[in-house]
């Protein structure tokens, strides 16, 4: 389960860096391409993340989050990065991808350079070979509630450690399944039928909490995976590679478009 949910996240991340790089100026590409080789710079101080995509996954009999920071094209590496994840989570994975579905990834070796805060894990890593970090761990608890028959929410909340310029906080919702709310962005939907839908919230403060919850009315039967410690029947949901690419590709073309009709 643990390198299923690995191997996903990974093609998410290489996805959405290809597109940052696409839509970034020439200048970029030359800086990125520098960066490639690890340059002198001052590692004492933490760089802020231009973007991170909280992503609250679904799976058959459980849920798991991965969390991804990505730094502005204009961040030459090596470079110092901050993630937190809630105190005491199990982490699934950490590190950077190399850019490439079958490429090594760079896995952070343990013992990992971590300290709790606020109630926090705070994860410092150093990037070296790409411009992304990514943390997963699994969840306990139960993020999906019933409202009423036929009705549920999902909850999702994440503490950024520095000013955030984007954040989106996104899940996978069974198939077919309807969400009314016009702040929820619909994303798109894999080969399987299962959908994606998104929260976008821009310039978040350091520290400041941000909850989202989605109240959606899936198929009869696929409301909840877990209820009272057991599961119930019906279809187990998990996001698959097509949703994945649609995902970030709307995601960013969205966010790019937004922020260039601000700057004109």
């Amino acid at each position: 389960m643990a390198r299923k949910i690995y191997i996903l996240s990974k093609i998410i991340i290489v996805t959405l860096t290809v597109l940052v790089l696409f839509a970034a100026p020439t200048s970029a590409f030359i800086q990125l391409a520098v960066a490639s080789e690890p340059q002198s710079a001052d590692l004492a101080e933490i760089v802020p993340f231009e973007a991170v995509n909280y992503y609250l996954a679904r799976h058959p009999i459980s849920y798991s989050v991965a969390i991804t920071g990505f730094l502005s094209p204009e961040v030459r590496l090596p470079a110092k990065v901050e993630v937190a994840v809630p105190a005491g989570s199990e982490i699934i994975w950490f590190g950077e991808p190399l850019g490439s579905p079958g490429a090594d990834d760079a896995e952070f070796e343990e013992p990992f350079n971590v300290r709790t805060e606020a109630g926090l894990d705070i994860y410092t890593a150093i990037l070296r070979y790409y411009p992304a970090v990514q943390i997963e761990y699994d969840i306990i608890h139960n993020p999906v509630k019933r409202i009423s028959e036929g009705i549920y929410s999902l909850s999702m909340k994440y503490t950024p450690l520095a000013d955030t310029p984007l954040l989106r906080l996104m899940t996978n919702l069974p198939p077919e399944s309807v969400v009314d709310d016009s702040s929820v962005q619909f994303m798109g939907a894999d080969e399987e039928g299962y959908l994606v839908f998104m929260r976008l919230y821009e310039n978040v403060s350091s520290l400041q909490l941000v909850q989202s919850e989605i109240v959606y009315r899936p198929p009869i039967g696929t409301g909840m995976i877990i209820q009272e410690g057991n599961l119930l029947g019906g279809m187990g949901v998990a996001i698959g590679i097509v949703a994945a690419v649609i995902v970030i590709t709307i995601a960013f073309i969205y966010t790019a478009r937004r922020r260039k009709g601000q700057a004109g």
